[in-house]
């Protein structure tokens, strides 16, 4: 018999990744309104060869909507290190930044930005482009230039770069309700006091499991505004494969969900979620949880 449809099946969603030709990206997916439900769109995936990232002709671009950018290394053990040096122009001079470790990029509407490259790789890394707007787009910049000066420590656009400083995610770190250990670490991306529009994301790596996540484990908490969290595998070459299973309820019912792929969990403004955790864990996993509206209370 078919399996019954449950209340919040909806919004626990199985990350349908695919393979790409798109340079050195290689799997991936592209999410928009219509899968997310939500005016936000997701790219992921993972590049696997260094040269020049996104679609030919490789030339700068405007978008009317807010983007946030992250290039993050797969190694495990050192989250922090992208493992590779990432070229990216922005702003109208399209200074030149060079990016070695895991980082997020802000990129306010009307500010052009790109080309990027990888310079040089060591290993694969993962990368993230969330589009404040129900389906991508791009306006191209008429220029001559292919780039322009190195970045300096005083640059105008230093501020859109945003290096990720992780902490060790230890016991107690939620306090004495929660002593669980999930053997990662842990770092935030917050852009409004810097350039202006509200995004909020924690990026988790998480080694260990059972792991319950939250300062109040047992009990269910909303946000105010949308969330997508991204439960996500973290073989390069699979990236399908959560590599654990991981639990999750949904609601003032508690229903209970359970996966073993990378899944998205979309809670809408207000829905109740938690509690939730890793249940058991064979590699490591990413907990990518994306507030693209912040997170005010």
């Amino acid at each position: 018999m078919p399996k019954a449809v449950r209340k919040y099946d909806k919004l626990i969603k199985t990350i349908p990744m695919k393979e790409y030709d798109e340079g050195g990206f290689r799997q991936g997916v592209e999410l928009d309104k219509k899968w997310l439900g939500f005016d936000v769109t997701v790219k992921y995936g993972v590049y696997q060869m260094a040269g020049k990232m996104g679609k030919a002709p490789h030339t700068p671009h405007v978008h009317d909507f807010d983007q946030v950018l992250v290039f993050a290394g797969s190694n495990m053990d050192d989250i922090g290190d992208l493992n590779a040096e990432v070229e990216i122009c922005i702003g109208d001079e399209l200074e030149t930044h060079m990016i070695t470790t895991t980082t997020a990029v802000a990129i306010p509407k009307g500010t052009p930005h790109f080309p990027a490259t990888i310079n040089m790789m060591q290993r694969p890394l993962f990368f993230y482009e969330i589009s404040i707007a129900p389906q991508y787009s791009e306006k191209p910049v008429l220029t001559n230039k292919a780039h322009g000066p190195i970045a300096g420590f005083r640059s105008a656009t230093k501020k859109y770069i945003m290096p990720l400083s992780f902490i060790r995610k230890g016991a107690w770190i939620y306090g004495p309700t929660n002593r669980d250990d999930g053997g990662g670490h842990l770092a935030f991306i917050v852009t409004k006091d810097k350039v202006g529009f509200d995004f909020v994301m924690l990026y988790e790596s998480m080694k260990r499991g059972p792991y319950r996540i939250g300062p109040d484990p047992d009990k269910p908490h909303t946000h105010p505004t949308t969330q997508i969290m991204c439960l996500l595998g973290t073989n390069p070459y699979d990236l399908s494969d959560l590599g654990g299973e991981f639990e999750i309820c949904m609601g003032k019912e508690q229903e209970k969900h359970k996966f073993t792929k990378s899944t998205a969990v979309l809670t809408p403004p207000f829905v109740p979620h938690w509690p939730g955790g890793v249940v058991k864990l064979e590699r490591p996993m990413i907990f990518a949880d994306i507030h693209p509206f912040g997170n005010d209370k």
